[in-house]
Order: structure tokens, then C-alpha cells, then sequence
């Protein structure tokens, strides 16, 4: 019985000294490390950090409506204090480069171009991605996004053969038969009111939405209607998870959060699984990307290498969520920033109508030729990058 206790004791003094090693130790080492270099942030505090600061400037900020510090009531490009509060706000207090914690992790934020580029194309694998919370990864997948080493490489050479241009041209089509009829849709709503009023925001998830069910699977969006559905809903849960401290084992417990998070990820996976073998014949025949990930093969060392179908769906669920949220997000901001320019505004009509022709539509020999459309493309998506604070 003695031998018991004392081993008990020797235990419970090794988790002690583990503990205050890993969440009072190393933060004061890292913390007095980066000072030393004229790096400062945030008080640590044990086991939490800075995560219940962030939280109460999230819920602060949101709480209350947005300042356009410009005449225009809707039109605001300082958008900073309310999408990273924390960052505002410890950026002009500690400078752009400073150090805070999430839990006891440490987190540094950098804004000079040379020390981001350096981290960007550093190759000698001292910059490692961030690992998921493991409760985002049901809306992530675990694609390209969240590989690693070897697994990425060959993600990313299959990657690179369904994405390459002359493929994507081959899409237009289908893009542009999703754009019209939607086109369709609001001028025959239009035509029944006397003065339209749209969702727009909305209505370019669903365009976005359509246009990547038709390339993904040669469906419509009906078909993948629900797959977009589920994906929200996780999205919701994610990005509660991520202003959280992620307990180990957490994601294991029944929690009526968990379970909705199961629910939602089973029933995603078997919506793209269903998708893919309702598809799988005529795939094979057509050029969407579902066949172009099923199709596409590597060999090495005399092995043929393909995607199994658990790596396909996580593949599907990377570029549903990706590609719809990014795409409409970009729509809605071009068209009030040309809402906002009309001068602009008329003269990417002029360009399109010196192309297209006046009832023309645009086509994969045509792309090229808008060149003052695609400067301004990149300027939209610059201005959705950068703010007037960074």
C-alpha cells in the first residue's frame, strides 16, 4: 500500500512539473526571448492566454454597427476593426509585428513584406501550416489544404492537372449557362414587380454555388443544394470552435455541439459519396473535375497512384466550401465597388460589348481579349486582401 502511494505521489508531482512547465516555463521563456528582440504583446495568462480577450473584442465589435469615417453610409474599405478586432487593436498598441497567445500557444503577427515573403517561400521546411483545430477539419476535409510532405505533393500534381487552363476553359460554358439563367431569374422577377429588390449577397452563394455543382459533379445546384446546406451549418460550429481553446479529447465527448458536428460531417460525406456513385458512369465521360480527380492517375515506381474515394470526398468538401464562399464574396464586393465607380462600370460594359458583341456571350477564344476586366478583377480581390490599417 505504501509502494502504491508513493508511486501515486511520484505521478502526480511528474504532472505538476510537466504542467507548469508547458503552460508557465515556456511561455516566459518565448515571451522574454522575443522582448529581448524588442518584440512585445498581450500579457500571457496560464492555460487560456489571450483567447478570453479575443472573444469579449469579437463580441464588441459586432455588437456594434459599423463606422465608415467616409460620406458613403455603405462603402467602408476599414474593415480591420471589425473582422480581427484583435489585431486592430494590438497592432496600434504593440506595433504590426507583436506576439500574443492562443492558449498556450504562441502567435506571432507580422506585417513587413520582407519577413511574410521569407516565411512564404521559405523551402527548408522551417515554416510548417498551422494544424487545424481538430473540430474545423470536418469542414475543411483533409485535402490539399491540410496536407503535408508527400501526401500534398501528389494532392498537388493532381491538383494541377484538373486545374489547368485549358481545362478550366473548357468550363466556361457551364459557367456561363449558370450566369444566364440566373440573369433569366432576375429579369423575370423584375418583370413582375414594379421595383426589383434582391438579396444579392445571397443570390451570388447560390450562382457560385450552381456554377461549382455543375463543374464538380455536371449537375445543378438542386443536386448539391443540400451539400452547400450542411456546409453553413458546420461553417456556423467552426467558427465558434476556432475563438476557443481546443481541449485534447474534447471533439470525443457527446456534447449536443459534437453531435451536431457529427451529424452534419456523416451526412456531407454520404451526400458527395451518393453524388460521385450516381455520377460515376457518366463521369467517366465527361470533363467536370469529379472525373478529372477519379481519372487522373500517377505512376511511381511502376504503381499506378490515383485518389481513393475517401480522399475524393475530402478533396469535394475543400472546394465546395473554398470556392463558394471566396467566389461570392468577391461577386458582391465588385459589384458595389462598380456601383460605387459607374464610370468603371461603363467601361467594363463597353469592353464586354466590344468582344461579346451586343446580344454575344463570352467563350473560351474571347477570355483573353478582356484585359480591362481582368485588372479590375484584380483590384477587387486586392481590396478584399488589404485594409487602410494594414
Amino acid at each position: 500500500m505504501e509502494a502504491l502511494h508513493l508511486f501515486t505521489g511520484v505521478v502526480i508531482i511528474i504532472i505538476i512539473l510537466k504542467l507548469t512547465h508547458t503552460i508557465l516555463w515556456v511561455p516566459w521563456k518565448i515571451q522574454r526571448h522575443f522582448r529581448n528582440q524588442g518584440i512585445v504583446g498581450p500579457t500571457y495568462h496560464p492555460i487560456v492566454g489571450n483567447t478570453a480577450e479575443i472573444r469579449r473584442m469579437y463580441v464588441e465589435a459586432q455588437s456594434k454597427p459599423m463606422k465608415t469615417g467616409t460620406d458613403d453610409p455603405i462603402l467602408n474599405h476599414n474593415i480591420t476593426h471589425r473582422v480581427m478586432p484583435f489585431y486592430n487593436k494590438w497592432s496600434a498598441q504593440y506595433g504590426k509585428t507583436f506576439l500574443y497567445w492562443f492558449g498556450p500557444k504562441p502567435m506571432l503577427a507580422l506585417a513587413d513584406p520582407q519577413m511574410i515573403k521569407e516565411v512564404l517561400m521559405n523551402t527548408s521546411g522551417s515554416f510548417k501550416k498551422l494544424k487545424y483545430n481538430p473540430l474545423a477539419k470536418m469542414l475543411f476535409g483533409e485535402g490539399l489544404v491540410g496536407l503535408e510532405g508527400d501526401q500534398w505533393a501528389f494532392h498537388r500534381r493532381i491538383a494541377n492537372q484538373a486545374f489547368n487552363m485549358e481545362r478550366v476553359k473548357s468550363w466556361i460554358p457551364e459557367i456561363v449557362a449558370s450566369t444566364e439563367s440566373t440573369l433569366n431569374k432576375w429579369e423575370e422577377t423584375r418583370e413582375s414587380q414594379d421595383e426589383l429588390e434582391l438579396e444579392l449577397h445571397q443570390e451570388l452563394h447560390s450562382l457560385s454555388a450552381d456554377i461549382i455543382s455543375r463543374i464538380a459533379f455536371g449537375s445543378s445546384y438542386k443536386e448539391g443544394k443540400r451539400i452547400f446546406e450542411l456546409q453553413e451549418k458546420q461553417m456556423h460550429l467552426v467558427s465558434i470552435a476556432l475563438r476557443s481553446i481546443y481541449i485534447p479529447g474534447f471533439r470525443f465527448l457527446p456534447t449536443m455541439r459534437n453531435k451536431e458536428r457529427w451529424r452534419l460531417d456523416k451526412e456531407t460525406r454520404d451526400s458527395i459519396k451518393l453524388l460521385i456513385l450516381k455520377n460515376s458512369e457518366a463521369v467517366k465521360k465527361q470533363n467536370n473535375l469529379l472525373s478529372l480527380l477519379m481519372s487522373t492517375t500517377e505512376y511511381e515506381n511502376g504503381k499506378e497512384r490515383r485518389l481513393n474515394i475517401n480522399e475524393v470526398i475530402e478533396e469535394c468538401k475543400t472546394f465546395y466550401f473554398a470556392g463558394k464562399e471566396t467566389t461570392a464574396n468577391l461577386l458582391t464586393w465588385a459589384l458595389i465597388l462598380l456601383s460605387s465607380h459607374q464610370e468603371w462600370q461603363t467601361r467594363a460594359r463597353e469592353e464586354v460589348v466590344r468582344v461579346c458583341g451586343v446580344d454575344g456571350l463570352p467563350t473560351p477564344d474571347k477570355i483573353n481579349h478582356f484585359k480591362l476586366m481582368f485588372i479590375m478583377m484584380s483590384i477587387f480581390g486586392g481590396t478584399m486582401l488589404t485594409t487602410s490599417t494594414l
